[in-house]
């Protein structure tokens, strides 16, 4: 059986040292050489990315200057000659059979998409901070089995998909993924999860992760707008993010094989929680404020 072309594509935004890593792991590839190409797309860092990518065999650099992941990898799309694409987040290392993994998920099941596993690497220390990110975010096997989405942080999709039903929307800065995936399954499309294409995250630290809930709820409004949700909503459903989280709904909500760690440091990770709650909601509302900003000031232009 001929085997696919696949192209492997990586948005990056200064982050050179996580990218090396990445690269490493994507040059001991058990796929056939010659029979992928990694295309790194470059939005617009200050650091020397360039100068990593310069060290790698199969590797194309390309630059976007439109802020956001999702206009980068719509960018590396541009350019893609494989029949299967292929999405890693730039501080993910790989396992050396990812792709053959991927790509025989694909095959054997049939599959128009299949989201692989995101382990989290936690530091010796544990903190309560990296605790909840690998116990909370990108929980892969729930979200393809439970909510038919899935993250670009690894995943395979056939190129047709893309061109059924169009490239990731680049008016967010967050979540864009999750609707696309989310599109493509209510569109009939197939998506798999694929429990053995694995690549490895680092735990976020308590500072990351603020900055993260912050971006994600910013961009939430967006979405709930184009579904139909007013502003006012939105910013009363967020009310709703404040209060502290109680222990037995963040354990219920947490996976059966996880609680153990979370039980450990629990204290810990609900101030964590806590603050990251408050953080979706700052970022929610900032959204809201600017989009009323946008409607006052389109008000007073066209007033005059």
């Amino acid at each position: 059986m001929a085997t696919h072309f696949v192209s492997v594509i990586i948005p990056v935004f200064n982050n050179k040292d996580y990218l090396r890593i990445c690269l490493d792991g994507l040059s001991k590839q058990t796929y056939p050489a010659e029979s992928f190409e990694i295309i790194i797309v470059d939005n617009s860092s200050s650091q020397d990315i360039e100068g990593v990518v310069s060290d790698y065999r199969q590797v194309k650099l390309l630059f976007e200057s439109q802020p956001g992941s999702y206009a980068a990898r719509n960018k590396g799309l541009t350019f893609a000659k494989g029949e299967i694409i292929v999405f890693i987040d730039s501080d993910c290392l790989p396992i050396p059979q990812w792709i053959e993994y991927g790509v025989n998920e694909l095959k054997k099941r049939s599959a128009d998409l299949a989201g692989g596993q995101v382990e989290f690497q936690l530091s010796p220390y544990k903190s309560p901070a990296e605790i909840y990110d690998s116990v909370t975010n990108m929980q892969a096997k729930r979200n393809i089995e439970e909510r038919q989405l899935s993250t670009t942080a690894n995943l395979f999709t056939h190129r047709y998909v893309f061109e059924a039903i169009g490239i990731f929307p680049q008016d967010v800065k967050s979540g864009g993924d999750l609707r696309w995936t989310k599109k493509a399954t209510e569109s009939g499309f197939k998506l798999v999860f694929a429990a053995d294409a694995v690549v490895y995250h680092p735990a976020r630290n308590w500072k990351e992760l603020l900055k993260k809930q912050f971006r994600v709820g910013k961009g939430q409004p967006m979405i709930w707008l184009q579904q139909g949700q007013s502003l006012r909503q939105t910013a009363l459903g967020t009310i709703y993010c404040l209060p502290p989280p109680k222990p037995k709904r963040l354990l219920a909500s947490v996976d059966e094989k996880q609680r153990d760690k979370v039980s450990a440091s629990l204290l810990g990770v609900l101030m964590v929680a806590w603050s990251c709650n408050i953080a979706l909601a700052l970022g929610r509302l900032a959204c809201v404020f600017e989009q009323q900003l946008i409607k006052i000031m389109k008000k007073s232009s066209l007033s005059n």
